[in-house]
């Protein structure tokens, strides 16, 4: 299979490497697509090797795929062209340690001990792939605003719309939550966050107290 390997600062290359192995409890998934986050390229620009990605390895952590391959204990749950998303942190036995190492841009990934609901999670083929590669960051959005325990009355404010920013914006207007705002200094991202039905302050034309207070308002202290 082809891999993408990491080989230091602005240096991956392509190569070929040997199939992973199925063991008895394994699933061999085929990558759909894969996203590229902010921490692999953060790493690839300082290049080096202790930062969550050995020099050397395969790396990626955002990914879609099917399933081809299956172990021979495998729960009957998880059947062969099964489209999953892969929890990077659960796919391997090494866990969150080398998470960032999860061959998302690879062609195949192994997912060792595999369970459906942790770290094989089924996404219908409707969904579209490119689509579906975002299971991840959306995980990490949703996980930061619900950490909060927020609640439907609450008025919230997301600092920053970038993709984990707006992926955390959508998961609140998606359960209920009607006084969302998302602050930004890009435009075009507050657009984006704006068609997801949030309030939004761009704190290049604005203070962020003055832009908050024109939605919510003021109170006296």
């Amino acid at each position: 299979m082809k891999a993408a390997i990491y080989y230091g600062k602005n240096d991956i290359r392509v190569e070929e490497k040997p199939m992973p192995v199925v063991g008895p409890t394994d699933v061999l998934v085929r990558n759909l697509r894969g996203g590229i986050c902010g921490t692999d390229i953060n790493i690839v620009k300082v290049g080096q090797g202790d930062m969550g990605i050995s020099l050397g390895s395969e790396f990626g952590h955002e990914m879609v795929g099917e399933v081809v391959e299956i172990g021979s204990d495998v729960a009957s749950e998880i059947h062969i062209g099964m489209r999953v998303g892969i929890n990077p942190i659960t796919a391997k036995k090494v866990g969150r340690r080398k998470s960032l190492e999860c061959s998302g841009f690879s062609q195949y990934v192994l997912v060792e001990e595999a369970k459906l609901d942790y770290n094989l999670y089924e996404i219908d083929t409707s969904v579209p792939a490119e689509v579906a590669s975002l299971i991840e960051p959306m995980s990490v959005g949703r996980h930061g605003a619900f950490s909060a325990d927020p609640k439907p009355e609450d008025r919230i404010v997301v600092m920053g719309a970038g993709p984990i920013g707006l992926l955390a914006a959508a998961s609140l207007i998606a359960e209920g939550m009607k006084q969302v705002c998302v602050v930004d200094i890009d435009e075009w991202r507050l657009a984006k966050a704006a068609g997801l039905g949030a309030l939004t302050v761009n704190t290049s034309t604005t203070t962020l107290e003055e832009g908050l207070a024109g939605h919510y308002g003021t109170v006296n202290v």
